[in-house]
């Protein structure tokens, strides 16, 4: 499996418990996504997804040290093309929530099942 198979999978293993379609499928509703692999120790452990300025970032396996790194490089470079990041995350889903508040993503709103955020300026600028 290729580094970009493994991301697309992690991202999948992130989700699938919140979600009814299969890897396949999964992939095949991703298809206009960017996936850019997260490892550590040579293993990819996740990915952040973007398409325009919309991100999302998922973890098939915790990382055991910090993310800090994967989170700047991604969020500056989005932030300095499109001037805010925008993100959601499912109701009832506090431990997302909370990490993209601390990331420094702020609500703005909240559509169907899901609470709307954006992000002006990162914490790790």
């Amino acid at each position: 499996m290729t580094e970009l198979e493994q991301a697309k999978f992690m991202i999948y293993e992130s989700v699938k418990h919140r979600s009814p379609i299969n890897f396949n499928q999964f992939k095949d509703a991703l298809k206009d996504w960017e996936f850019v692999p997260l490892t550590e120790n040579g293993q990819v452990i996740g990915a952040v997804i973007q398409k325009g300025n919309e991100v999302h970032i998922g973890y098939g396996i915790k990382p055991k040290a910090s993310i800090k790194r994967h989170l700047k490089e991604t969020l500056n470079k989005l932030l300095e093309k499109y001037g805010e990041v925008v993100t959601s995350v499912q109701k009832g889903n506090d431990r997302g929530l909370a990490f993209c508040k601390r990331l420094n993503f702020i609500q703005i709103g909240q559509e169907n099942d899901k609470i709307l955020l954006k992000c002006e300026r990162s914490k790790y600028a």
